[in-house]
């Protein structure tokens, strides 16, 4: 914890590929100091840098109420950052910075971006600033030079990754394997055009109860895997011509 880390790191890869999940997830289990933002919802520079300084405060002292900041300069910012971490708790342990949907940081003043790249050297303390992005390093790349981050890609899950994820959702009035067969038709109709795990769990969820139908009428068993296709069927082309929509529901 006391080395320094790389200043920056880019992570990319599709939506639903696991990025913000697997940073909050590695960062609170380890225990690590850091700071989560995501830029979608601080879409200006100066509300970025007040939500950075705020979580840091609440960060070093413990408590979730933070007194308001105000900065309304980069400079402003580097000097209020390197105060906060003057307290004990965090001066000698790397602080991580992580900024999701950073492809906002574009939109915002053009020093932003090159700043929090080499954040560790304008505030000359141990810390990291992670971007977390849907897009690829060359589409932020400013004209002119700057650091260049550690990038890492997060590829999109396979089928078989999908098909374990998706299939821990089964309702508890059927059995395991009854789901996991529906899932496995889902995928193979959704798989080529869709392979979002949000939209995939959203159209599971909706469709599941007309698959079911011809085994709350007794028409057929869970075995049944013919009957309950044909009945499902046009229902899974129909939600096709739909996907990312929301028509069908």
């Amino acid at each position: 914890r006391q080395h320094f880390s790389f200043p920056s790191i880019f992570i990319y890869g599709h939506t639903s590929s696991g990025k913000t999940y697997v940073m909050q997830t590695l960062l609170t289990t380890l225990q690590l100091p850091h700071v989560f933002v995501n830029c979608v919802e601080y879409f200006t520079s100066r509300l970025l840098l007040e939500e950075i300084l705020i979580q840091l405060q609440s960060c070093s002292s413990g408590t979730e109420q933070s007194p308001p900041v105000h900065c309304d300069t980069l400079n402003d910012f580097v000097r209020l950052f390197k105060q906060a971490l003057a307290s004990r708790e965090l001066q000698d342990q790397t602080l991580y910075i992580v900024l999701d949907r950073a492809e906002q940081l574009r939109e915002m003043e053009a020093n932003i971006l090159p700043a929090f790249l080499r954040l560790q050297e304008l505030t000359d303390k141990n810390v990291t600033v992670v971007l977390l992005s849907e897009i690829v390093w060359e589409l932020f790349r400013p004209n002119i030079g700057c650091f260049e981050p550690f990038t890492m890609y997060f590829p999109d899950y396979s089928i078989g990754h999908l098909q374990k994820i998706l299939s821990q959702n089964h309702p508890p009035e059927y059995s395991a394997d009854f789901y996991a067969a529906y899932i496995n038709i889902l995928l193979g109709v959704f798989y080529m055009v869709c392979r979002d795990l949000k939209e995939l769990r959203h159209l599971a969820a909706l469709n599941f109860a007309k698959y079911c139908e011809p085994v709350v009428r007794g028409e057929a068993n869970e075995r049944d895997t013919r009957k309950l296709w044909k009945n499902i069927e046009p229902h899974l082309k129909k939600a096709m011509q739909t996907v990312y929509l929301r028509e069908i529901s």
